[in-house]
């Protein structure tokens, strides 16, 4: 009765039209927790997230569906979603970013993620959400719908009791460019100044020398590792003047600019000085040179980052089959609104871009799912395409995803379950660059140890990726979980969850979305793991289901 009147009001109080539905139902669930939250050992000390304590939401959700039998063969259905995200009201992924500054301005989310859901508060229906037929023929449907990411979850059925930092989702895709593998953030950086500075050096020189190059990249890799390390303007001003300094004293470089006819001493004076001019132009939000810092950089970090297919996608078609002795299939295609815009794919030459990479975009995507499930036995094999994805800016062609998973139960107890997963990128021809590769694999186990206490176990691992054919040591994690479930009634129960990512060096995976450990004032979100540090997070919590 009480579902009955909370989806009447919310019928009335969105202004649906007044047709009787057969079935309309109002579900849900609440996932809340106390949490301890570390990311520490990061690469570069100063980004170590500390311990903090708070309260964490597991992807709690609101969700409305109803149906209607139009023939003996035939019904119409619909779900609209929400996960609501009672912890801080942010929805899904948490609250925006956009205009929160750095040294070089404001933060650019556009390339940060492919499902922009930062929209500053919660949105409506941001969950699976769509219409629908179905019958004895299978069932077709439209709208907001998950692809390809989720299809190993019947391996991991805590994942709808638990909070999601106990999923083997931190390691086998981050809904995210880049960050996790690939694009390292010193070596952006290092890059995107030397590149800057290799006119400025030229005109301080006077003329091209042969040591010119040595000056811009030493230079640069000073400034740009001293930049990602949120050295201030003037801290990094003052490490290059010493640079300057050092490099123009070298005797090698100063008898190269003798020999070029170029005083040491009247060219070093005039680099130092065109570097305080250069740094007050790159740091000052909107400028000429601040603006080519920043394409410069997000060239680079899109020739070199990682994108994973399967996520939650917009303008989904989907076709479902009926079940045949447990085996059914799914096929799925999406589209984009930015079909038919010029993407541009970045290049680190002189003119910031490679016109022949330059082409029309045609961003859709393609999922094909085999699941069969029984006896006791769960098997899947799930592959998707990715062709031209918008956020990498055109720099790819396609990305490939291909997951098999395989889970049974030993007794009613007891049960194991074990994942593969390969992506690929491959990207535009026209830049000549390999593929980028990356494979990952889970096992994941549970018991009852008592008729109302789960004991459920995961270990996972993230193996190094290839970027452009050429492994990128370091950039490798590993995952553990450790979770107790203590059941109070079907729909409610207790948990706690020991989770840790060991991230290596160059690699800056995270926990799934809203259990990420962020720094103080970011959002909760996977974007932004800093590189080498390793999440570590104790919770308990309560999960109730309505």
């Amino acid at each position: 009765m009480q579902r009955s009147l909370l989806a009447t009001a919310l019928l009335t109080a969105f202004a649906l039209p007044a047709f009787a539905e057969e079935a309309v139902t109002v579900y849900g669930k609440m996932t809340l927790g106390v949490e301890s939250i570390s990311a520490k050992g990061a690469t570069l000390s100063n980004q170590n997230i500390e311990r903090q304590t708070r309260v964490t939401d597991g992807a709690s959700t609101l969700g409305i569906r109803g149906s209607e039998a139009i023939s003996d063969n035939l019904t119409a259905y619909f779900q609209i979603e929400t996960q609501i995200k009672p912890d801080d009201s942010c929805g899904f992924a948490g609250c925006s970013t956009s205009g929160k500054s750095t040294a070089l301005g404001p933060k650019d989310d556009r390339y940060a993620a492919t499902t922009s859901p930062n929209t500053g508060t919660s949105r409506f229906a941001n969950r699976p959400s769509f219409v629908g037929l179905r019958g004895d023929w299978g069932q077709v449907q439209f709208g907001r719908m998950d692809m390809y990411y989720e299809k190993h979850v019947p391996n991991e059925l805590h994942l709808l009791r638990s909070g999601l930092n106990s999923s083997a989702l931190a390691v086998l895709g981050s809904n995210q460019l880049s960050n996790a593998v690939g694009a390292d953030d010193t070596v952006v950086a290092q890059k995107t100044f030397s590149v800057a500075l290799a006119p400025i050096v030229a005109a301080a020189i006077g003329k091209d020398t042969p040591v010119n190059a040595l000056i811009s990249s030493t230079l640069g890799n000073a400034i740009g590792a001293a930049y990602a390390r949120d050295l201030s303007v003037q801290q990094i001003l003052t490490q290059a003047g010493g640079g300057v300094q050092t490099l123009f004293s070298n005797p090698q470089v100063a008898g190269a600019l003798i020999a070029s006819g170029v005083n040491p001493a009247t060219a070093g004076a005039a680099l130092q000085s065109a570097l305080g001019q250069a740094a007050t132009q790159a740091f000052t939000p909107g400028s000429a040179l601040n603006q080519q810092v920043l394409q410069q950089a997000r060239a680079y970090t899109l020739q070199n980052g990682f994108y994973f297919v399967g996520h939650r996608y917009n303008n989904v078609v989907q076709y479902r089959s009926p079940s045949m002795s447990g085996l059914t299939v799914a096929a799925a295609f999406h589209t984009r609104e930015e079909k038919g815009m010029e993407g541009v794919a970045y290049a680190l030459d002189k003119n910031l871009l490679n016109p022949a990479a330059r082409r029309k975009m045609n961003p859709w995507g393609a999922e094909l799912t085999f699941h069969y499930m029984n006896k006791g036995v769960f098997a899947s094999v799930a592959m998707m395409r990715d062709k031209d994805p918008y956020a990498m800016g055109g720099a790819l062609d396609s990305a490939y995803g291909i997951k098999a998973a395989y889970g049974m139960y030993f007794s009613p107890d007891t049960r194991a379950g074990v994942v593969f997963e390969r992506q690929v990128n491959k990207y535009n021809a026209a830049l000549g660059y390999a593929d980028n590769k990356r494979d990952a694999w889970v096992v994941s186990g549970s018991h009852k140890v008592l008729p109302k206490l789960e004991l459920i176990a995961t270990y996972a691992q993230a193996m190094d990726a290839e970027i452009h054919g050429v492994k990128d040591v370091n950039s490798g994690s590993k995952y553990f979980q450790l979770t107790s479930l203590l059941t109070l009634s079907p729909r409610t129960n207790l948990f706690a969850t020991y989770a840790k990512v060991n991230n290596e060096s160059a690699a800056a995976y995270n926990f799934y979305v809203s259990g990420a450990a962020q720094a103080n004032g970011e959002i909760q979100s996977a974007q932004y793991t800093p590189r080498g540090a390793d999440p570590t997070s104790f919770q308990v919590g309560i999960n109730h289901n309505f």
